[in-house]
This record gives C-alpha cells, structure tokens and sequence, in this order.
C-alpha cells in the first residue's frame, strides 16, 4: 500500500514516531487527508499496521538465521534471535510504544484483530524456535516469544536514549548504566533459554 510505504519510508529516514502524523502523511502521500482516514482511523492505527508488516518481515528473517544454527545452544539461539530484532529497527521502535501509546489509542475491533494476528505469529515463531532447539518445550517456546517481546519493549528505548542522557552516560562512572540492544537482549534471551531449559527436565 502507497501510504504505508510512504510511512516506511520517512521512519527509516530518520522521522521521529511523533512527528509522522496523519497530515503530515498525506502531504508525504500526496493526498488528502480525508482519503487517508479511509484507510486508517488515525496515526496509531497506521502504526499498528507497519508494526504488523514488520513483525512478518522480522519472523521470515528469523527463520533463516534459526535455519542456519548447526549447533543450537542458548548462546548461538539468542544471539541469532537479537541480530535478527537489531536488523528491524522499525518493528522495535514500534513495539517500545506499543503498550503505552498505539494499544490506548486504536479501536477494540482493530486491536482484537491485531491481537489474533500477533497470536499466530508467535505461534509460527515459537514452533521455528522449538525445532532449532527441541530442549525448549513448544509451550515453553511461546513464553519465550511473549517474553523477548517484553524485553524488546524495554529495551529498545533504555539503549536508544534522549541526547541529553547519552552525553551524561558517557562519563566513565555511569558506564554500568549503558544498554546495547543487541548485546543485553542477547544475554537476557540466553538466560531465559537456560531457565526454560532447565525447568523441562
């Protein structure tokens, strides 16, 4: 779809997610606003809609590198798992304000919907995480997928700080306070493997 490419695009410019509203939009569109609202009821449920084009993209890349683990291991699994997120910086940006913006701000039907299509997506995740590594029981394998998306969340925002913070956490003393997204989401995602290894002995 013409607008949510237009949308795509300025976001992986550089646009700021506040500043993407449905005028701004359009104009990006060429089109009117009205003809935009036939399509979306408002900024957030565009939003949903790139985090839902996103999230399939991101799964079919995660597929790949899944597919590609000779020897599956916490370890290799979750480092795979976080270059995967890392190279979809749109789907984290997205989800880091999903609960606390899009999710308040869009209509029940369209969340249910999106709901049902996140449930089957972490489904098929969850089922290509078991096969790479079968010590993860497949109902343990959701709670993996439910729980990396938690992570995400708040991740994303804690290692992309405001301009302000990250000159101030250059100071050699707060170092410990310093996230990488790859890098912390890869050892949280092995811990979690571990642990959910371990409890389907």
């Amino acid at each position: 779809m013409h607008l949510l490419e237009t949308a795509r695009t300025a976001l992986n410019g550089g646009m700021e997610l506040a500043d993407l509203g449905l005028n701004e939009l359009a104009r990006q569109a060429q089109m009117t606003k009205s003809n935009v609202y036939r399509y979306f009821e408002n900024r957030e449920a565009l939003l949903l809609a790139l985090l839902e084009e996103a999230g399939m993209q991101w799964q079919a890349d995660l597929a790949q590198r899944l597919a590609a683990i000779e020897r599956p291991a916490a370890d290799t699994v979750a480092r795979a798992f976080a270059a995967t997120c890392g190279a979809h910086p749109l789907m984290c940006r997205l989800f880091s304000i999903l609960p606390s913006i899009i999710e308040h701000n869009v209509s029940t039907e369209r969340l249910a919907d999106f709901k049902q299509n996140s449930l089957e997506l972490v489904g098929q995740a969850a089922r290509r995480l078991h096969h790479a590594m079968p010590a993860i029981a497949p109902s343990a394998s959701v709670t993996f997928m439910r729980q990396s998306i938690a992570l995400i969340i708040g991740l994303w925002p804690l290692s992309h700080p405001s301009p302000a913070l990250a000159q101030a956490l250059a100071s050699p003393e707060l170092a410990t306070m310093r996230y990488d997204f790859e890098t912390d989401l890869a050892t949280a995602l092995a811990l979690l493997l571990r642990g959910l290894a371990a409890a389907g002995d």
